[in-house]
């Protein structure tokens, strides 16, 4: 199993999209058993792989990453997280062994119960237990960190395998890479994810900006820059809402959109395989 945190400091860079997105691809086109895990309390992308009404349902059930991490940071016991997990999610027909660990609104509340009770290291060991099992059960992890380094964030970033920057080609996005790699050389010895690479998300493939942006980011290989971009065309933006009626992954992400998104699931599994993280 591979698990990957995905986050940006600066917010606005299509994370939550272009996370689905992954998630889907490698569901369909690589075979693929994914679990989501939705750690912004924006709950972007619970509401863009399920109906409301479920999601809703689920978070009320207490069925969230929230009320799951609140209850293992208050008795710090491996409490079981495989009721919080829901299946049958995706508006993508074709999409096979796909779950989520809905978000919460709540994430705030718990992130301060984390803090007045100076509980960094019980949250950060319950995230190391999640993944540890969920490694029994499925072969990629994602995680859809919220901007910024908040307190469950930073336990993502520190306890999965890998991390995953996607900006947008402005220099906003870019800086808040950079404020990710100065946090990352912070404390070293309390661990950090491996590097898995930047990948450029809305690249608008007709601006030579964007175009130049791409091609200054590959020049630093300590980046890792992927090769291939996510376009800004309509499909991806209309990918973010949820369909009740399913659809194919060719009607969803035609064309050129489709073609990225394969060989950017291609070339993680190739990152993945061959470099084992620290």
């Amino acid at each position: 199993m591979t698990s990957i945190a995905i986050m940006n400091a600066k917010g606005g860079v299509g994370k939550s999209t272009l996370t689905m997105a992954i998630a889907e691809t490698l569901s369909v086109w690589h075979e693929k058993s994914v679990l989501l895990i939705d750690a912004d309390a924006q709950m972007n992308l619970s509401l863009m792989v399920m109906p409301p009404e479920k999601l809703n349902a689920a978070r009320h059930a207490g069925q969230s990453i929230a009320g799951w991490l609140s209850s293992c940071v208050v008795t710090f016991q491996r409490s079981d997280w495989h009721g919080c997990v829901i299946g049958d999610i995706s508006d993508v027909d074709d999409v096979t062994k796909m779950f989520i660990i809905p978000g919460d609104m709540d994430m705030t509340l718990v992130e301060r119960e984390i803090a007045a009770r100076g509980a960094l290291g019980r949250a950060r060991q319950s995230c190391r237990w999640l993944l540890d099992e969920a490694s029994q059960v499925v072969d990629f992890v994602l995680v859809d960190c919220a901007p910024g380094i908040s307190t469950v964030t930073e336990c993502w970033l520190r306890e999965c395998d890998w991390h995953l920057i996607p900006i947008k080609p402005d220099i906003l996005a870019v800086s808040g890479m950079e404020y990710l790699r100065l946090f990352r050389q912070r404390n070293p010895g309390l661990g950090f994810a491996s590097h898995l690479g930047v990948l450029v998300n809305m690249k608008d493939m007709r601006s030579p900006t964007d175009q130049m942006t791409h091609e200054f980011l590959s020049k630093d290989e300590s980046l890792r820059c992927f090769p291939a971009a996510i376009p800004l065309i309509q499909h991806i933006q209309k990918a973010a809402l949820f369909m009740k009626e399913k659809r194919s992954y060719q009607n969803k992400y035609p064309g050129d959109a489709g073609r990225a998104l394969r060989d950017v699931t291609a070339e993680m599994i190739r990152r993945v395989s061959e470099k084992p993280p620290a």
